[in-house]
């Protein structure tokens, strides 16, 4: 049978890395009866994020970092795929127009009329 696990506030954690730094790993696993593995883990967490590091949700900067960097691909992803539909329907809007004008010239070549429609390529939504 296994044992329940045992949940450790914040505080517990601090005083159980103090108490390790007075009498060492293997007697402050023994006396508060938490794997030395725990040990070495809440003292890397506490020696790159403080005791903020202890708090729920916590996350190391490497974490925050690869979130925010996430969220801005999804953004510019977004952006591209907008970018690139617009362009599809100016060239199917193109492409219906040169075939209308050559249909209505008959010769089949493009008759040199002005579009039916003005086509704009500005750059919208992008920030410098």
């Amino acid at each position: 049978m296994t044992k329940h696990r045992k949940k450790w506030t914040p505080e517990q954690k601090l005083e159980i890395l103090d108490y390790k730094k007075t009498h060492g790993l293997t007697k402050a696993s023994r006396e508060y009866e938490v794997s030395t593995v725990s040990i070495l883990n809440w003292e890397k967490v506490y020696s790159e994020q403080g005791p903020e590091g202890f708090k729920k949700g916590a996350k190391t900067s490497l974490e925050r970092e690869l979130q925010q960097l996430r969220r801005e691909n999804r953004e510019l992803k977004a952006i591209v795929a907008e970018k690139d539909l617009a362009i599809r329907v100016k060239d199917s809007l193109l492409k219906k127009a040169s075939n209308e004008n050559r249909e209505a010239d008959g010769s089949g070549r493009f008759s040199g009329r002005r579009l039916p429609f003005k086509l704009s390529f500005k750059a919208s939504g992008l920030g410098a």
